[in-house]
């Protein structure tokens, strides 16, 4: 543990995932399990020092394959092209951006690390990037983990719910399908027939979002 806060202080804390990782902190758990540490384009020659220091590993220079590089910056929505997709929103690891559906969205500046993941996913590029200096990326960086590990809890807790949600419907389906069998003078192997029918809709409506003509196409071909 001490290796990883070691090589997670040196890390530019972008949270940008160019190094093929989610966030700062996971490419310094990667490095002290062995993965190469030239990844950090951000970081630049600086960075690979530091942690060529730190690691038994040396590098000569940053793999720009995983570039490019970041400046110091920060992503400004235009609000009035603005049309409230919430694409953005999904997309900001450190949920820097503001704003409900259909709803004009804005960007919290003290969070904003800038780096760029959010202006891909925009279908109308109402996203502009605007320099900063080094003062004032300092406080986004330094905070940012701590919102990226906020909203990995969050979306986490989030799927938790959902899953908690669908099997307690999933239960109660049983329970109402199994009163009817125990009550009536009918095919039991016709119901489970339908019992698992019921729970399959509602599993891939819920949690993988099928349509209805999807969903009966699926279950023609499992049957």
């Amino acid at each position: 543990m001490e290796l990883i806060n070691l090589i997670h202080k040196e890390l530019p804390q972008i949270q940008c995932g160019r190094c093929d990782t989610p966030g700062c902190k996971q490419y310094a758990e990667a490095i002290a399990q062995g993965s190469p540490h030239d990844r950090c384009v951000p970081g630049g020659k600086e960075t690979l020092n530091k942690l060529n220091n730190i690691t038994a590993m040396q590098y000569e220079d940053v793999n720009y394959d995983y570039g490019p590089s970041i400046p110091n910056q920060k992503v400004k929505i235009i609000e009035e092209e603005c049309i409230g997709c919430k694409k953005c929103i999904d997309a900001c690891p450190i949920d820097a951006i503001t704003g409900g559906t259909n709803m004009m969205h804005s960007i919290i500046d003290d969070i904003c690390t800038g780096c760029e993941l959010c202006i891909e996913p925009c279908p109308v590029d109402c996203i502009e990037i605007t320099p900063l200096t080094d003062q004032q990326t300092t406080l986004p960086r330094i905070n940012s983990q701590l919102f990226f590990d906020l909203k990995e809890k969050l979306l986490i807790d989030k799927k938790r719910n959902k899953l908690k949600n669908f099997s307690n419907e999933n239960i109660e389906n049983s329970n109402n399908l199994n009163t009817k069998i125990n009550n009536r003078n009918i095919n039991k192997s016709e119901m489970i027939d339908v019992m698992q029918n019921t729970i399959i809709k509602s599993d891939l409506s819920k949690l993988h979002n099928y349509e209805d003509e999807q969903i009966d196409s699926f279950i023609k071909e499992n049957n």
